[in-house]
């Protein structure tokens, strides 16, 4: 990456509080550590995903099956989980990882809205973790907003942490700020 320095600008005290922020999408990871059982559930945004052996086993209230039929493994359910939630919900994507039995779930834009999707699980063999209060994962979380910047090049010096930025950028930009620490040789 490199600057114009004809344009650079350098802002002594930034026109925000705190650091830069890049734009970032709410997530959660659903971590599996053995199999599944069947009519064990995921909820996303009060949806209900149960894993079943057939299609036709699904309960009342459930909104969408998903069939792992006999191969009850935490590789199968994190890729038939995803799958589903890939195919139904149009707010979230759903990632699979089998070699570490997650599937995460992120919302669809930048911003704080998706940190209000709701999750959870009754799977006896997953969960989505623990928050920084110790309380069980019930929501996406992370999302949040970038720190606009007008712009073309910008560097902010806060904390000897020089921020930077290449492009004009707005609240929805995921990828503008960088930042470097200096180092004394």
């Amino acid at each position: 990456m490199g600057f114009n320095m004809n344009t650079l600008q350098v802002f002594h005290k930034a026109w925000f509080h705190g650091t830069p922020q890049n734009a970032k999408k709410a997530s959660a990871t659903l971590t599996f550590d053995g199999v599944v059982v069947a009519e064990e559930t995921v909820t996303i945004g009060g949806k209900v995903f149960e894993f079943v052996a057939d299609a036709e086993d699904v309960a009342e209230g459930t909104d969408y099956a998903v069939v792992v039929g006999s191969t009850l493994t935490a590789d199968n359910a994190v890729t038939k989980l995803a799958d589903a939630i890939n195919a139904n919900l149009t707010d979230v994507v759903a990632v699979k990882d089998t070699t570490k039995d997650t599937c995460t779930i992120t919302y669809k834009a930048v911003g704080t809205e998706g940190n209000s999707i709701t999750v959870e699980t009754d799977c006896t063999h997953a969960s989505f973790g623990k928050d920084v209060d110790g309380e069980d994962v019930d929501s996406l979380s992370g999302g949040q907003y970038a720190t606009p910047c007008k712009a073309s090049t910008a560097a902010i010096v806060i904390d000897n942490t020089i921020y930077f930025t290449n492009k004009p950028c707005t609240k929805w930009t995921e990828d503008a700020w960088y930042s470097a620490s200096t180092t004394l040789l």
